[in-house]
């Protein structure tokens, strides 16, 4: 699988994501005639930079309009009068929809009302645009990210003056990794946080790869610190030869339990779920003084650690858990729908290669036909897979 991998140690920008792109094989020339697709005028120019002695590309878009605002059905218009490819224009509709509720919710109006400001005008448009084309270009199957270098202070837009980083940017940063160093600067844009945060799958450190290639895309202001967005683009480890993915940092969670109401253990693992737990069991143990008691166990991603944690020590009785670090390795699988003697289904299909490894029914759905056909849910469950099976559903 060929993924790419941001390193936002300077923040990220969507001009320094097109730089980033350019400078790791990215044919400038190419770009630019898929964007001529918008049907807009603009112009690129590419320059060589070098921050604290690093080379970089620094990426120009160049405009003739003045300072527009445009609502999000302006720029859908433009996009949907466009001829790009589907992929490509339905992503980039996702980025400015995105970015329309973090601004709705902010500015505490509705996504139809929101004017985007430095965001609405044309040499945005055209990084977030560049952005989604030069990863489909370069054949992009999944996006990983590192945690966001954020700037502090303020800065001045449309609205007056603003602590950074914009309130835009924190909400669409929302559930993703953030740090400061104190540089007051702007180090993360709206366009940056829209994009990534619409295309990211996974923000974590660098997973095992292969890789192929890797650019710098350069910021415009001279920092104590490479104003660089660095992209890494290859394989996963292995992943040429392996017929399975390895996903990002796991944990797994253990508390020993053995003076709380075991009543409670249902209503606490709908708590964990929701706070992203992927798996929850118990096991019995001998505790202190041969106490029978309980030992919980949660598996959950590295990002979601400090919300499972929140919840264990609200609500058990215990004063302290262990952590252990692993790696997950799953099946690639697909949700397909199948039509049934019974109606219509979802299920789970898992690919091991080319091959169909396993088939399973969408348990909730089975449960709600089992009880309006007065029927074993073990029947449904049958019923479904062996349709399945059946059907050519790859």
């Amino acid at each position: 699988m060929k993924i790419a991998y941001f390193q936002c140690t300077a923040g990220i920008s969507g001009d320094m994501i097109l730089g980033a792109l350019v400078d790791a094989g990215l044919k400038l020339d190419t770009l630019k005639k898929e964007l001529m697709k918008i049907k807009v005028p603009f112009d690129l120019k590419s320059r060589h930079v070098l921050k604290n002695g690093i080379g970089g590309t620094k990426i120009d878009v160049i405009v003739e309009e003045g300072h527009v605002h445009r609502h999000l059905s302006h720029i859908k218009t433009i996009l949907q009068e466009s001829e790009l490819k589907g992929k490509v224009k339905e992503d980039i509709i996702r980025i400015f929809t995105n970015l329309a509720e973090a601004e709705a919710k902010v500015h505490n109006t509705t996504v139809e009302a929101v004017h985007f400001h430095e965001v609405g005008a044309m040499d945005s448009i055209i990084d977030i645009c560049g952005a989604v084309i030069g990863l489909d270009l370069l054949k992009i199957e999944k996006i990983y990210c590192s945690p966001i270098h954020i700037g502090t202070g303020f800065t001045k837009c449309a609205h007056g003056i603003i602590p950074l980083p914009a309130p835009a940017v924190v909400q669409l940063l929302h559930g993703i990794k953030i740090y400061s160093k104190g540089i007051e600067k702007e180090l993360v844009t709206p366009t940056g946080a829209a994009v990534i945060s619409t295309l990211c799958d996974n923000f974590v450190e660098i997973p095992s790869m292969n890789i192929e290639s890797c650019g710098y895309g350069a910021g415009d202001r001279e920092l104590e610190i490479p104003n660089l967005l660095r992209i890494c683009i290859g394989d996963l480890e292995d992943s040429k030869n392996r017929n399975f993915v390895k996903e990002g940092e796991a944990v797994k969670i253990e508390v020993n339990i053995d003076d709380m109401n075991p009543q409670f253990y249902e209503y606490i693992s709908q708590k964990l779920f929701s706070a992203g737990a992927k798996d929850i069991y118990l096991q019995t143990a001998f505790m202190k003084k041969n106490r029978i008691g309980s030992i919980l166990c949660v598996n959950a991603g590295g990002e979601d650690l400090d919300r499972i944690l929140k919840i264990i020590f609200e609500e058990t009785t215990t004063i302290g858990v262990k952590v252990f670090n692993f790696h997950k390795y799953m099946l690639p699988y697909e949700i397909k729908k199948i039509n049934t003697e019974l109606g219509e289904f979802s299920v789970k299909v898992a690919f091991y290669g080319s091959k169909i490894s396993n088939i399973s029914p969408e348990y909730e759905e089975c449960c709600e036909r089992a009880e309006e056909y007065d029927m074993p849910i073990k029947k449904v469950y049958d019923i479904v897979k062996q349709t399945a099976a059946r059907q050519n559903i790859i």
